[in-house]
């Protein structure tokens, strides 16, 4: 079932000079109702970020917006629709204006929380296959790319923690 326009969009959480953008397909389910980034119960991400060294604590969803005084940005590559990436249509994407984005803020990083977005921002149409975790040779704009393993409580048998501590060690060299 698809899940168009559920809810509202999840506002971009982006400044300029950030270290790191992390970029996920689309909000998930418990993310659209709660109006916070990464808010499902079983997500991983604040704590991935905190154990990692992104963090000096384990955020809760709802300080997300408050995530640019560490350097960090949030942001999905889809914004009409919510849930699993196999839920997403593939019209959905916004690779074009994704693109501009980051242009214009021009991160250091752009980490794709999800294969499947980084394929899209790629230009690879959602085959995942290609891609492997870690750092990529293509860049967008001047920022570099790295895939990261997905931290949703739905993507367990793909997450290895040792992605996002690499990613932390490139960005403060």
């Amino acid at each position: 079932m698809k899940n168009k326009k559920l809810l509202k969009m999840l506002r971009d959480v982006l400044a300029e000079n950030l270290d790191v953008v992390f970029c996920g397909t689309a909000k998930g389910k418990a993310s659209a109702k709660k109006d916070y980034y990464y808010a499902g119960p079983g997500n991983k991400f604040y704590g991935i970020l905190h154990t990692a060294g992104f963090t000096p604590h384990k955020f809760a969803p709802t300080e997300c917006y408050s995530i640019n005084q560490f350097k960090i940005g949030l942001t999905d590559l889809v914004h009409t629709e919510a849930g699993n990436d196999n839920e997403i249509s593939d019209e959905s994407y916004e690779v074009d204006g994704f693109i501009k984005k980051m242009q214009s803020y021009n991160p250091k990083y752009i980490a794709f929380t999800s294969k499947k977005a980084a394929s899209y921002a790629l230009g690879f149409r959602g085959a995942t296959s290609i891609i492997d975790y870690g750092l990529q040779q293509k860049v967008i704009g001047k920022s570099k790319v790295f895939v990261l393993p997905s931290p949703s409580g739905n993507a367990r048998k793909f997450w290895d923690e040792k992605f996002w501590i690499e990613l932390n060690k490139l960005k403060n060299k």
